[in-house]
């Protein structure tokens, strides 16, 4: 069998100053490197906080602006319809 050290555990404090060294723009892995500690708790940190790293902040903010421009699509085909419609009525009416 394996030799497992006991799991070592990190108070609140600790976990909360390491995700600020991250958020104020040091490297996850540097971070996690002078601290000791695993990239992951880093990353796990960072979600609880609601930020993302990487790859992953990216694909949420191309997700943002997905939605935003599918948002604006819809608008824009609305306002379309209703000129549509609008110049049908007019065309109509100046017969």
């Amino acid at each position: 069998m394996k030799d497992e050290s006991p799991r070592r555990r990190y108070t609140p404090e600790f976990k909360e100053q390491a995700v600020k060294r991250v958020l104020s723009g040091h490297g996850v892995a540097a971070v996690a490197r002078d601290l000791g500690i695993s990239d992951s708790l880093i990353h796990n940190g960072l979600a609880r906080h609601g930020q993302q790293t990487g790859a992953g902040a990216v694909q949420a903010e191309q997700a943002t602006e997905s939605a935003r421009l599918k948002r604006l699509l819809v608008q824009r085909e609305e306002e379309q319809s209703i000129l549509k419609k609008a110049a049908a009525y007019f065309a109509r009416e100046s017969r």
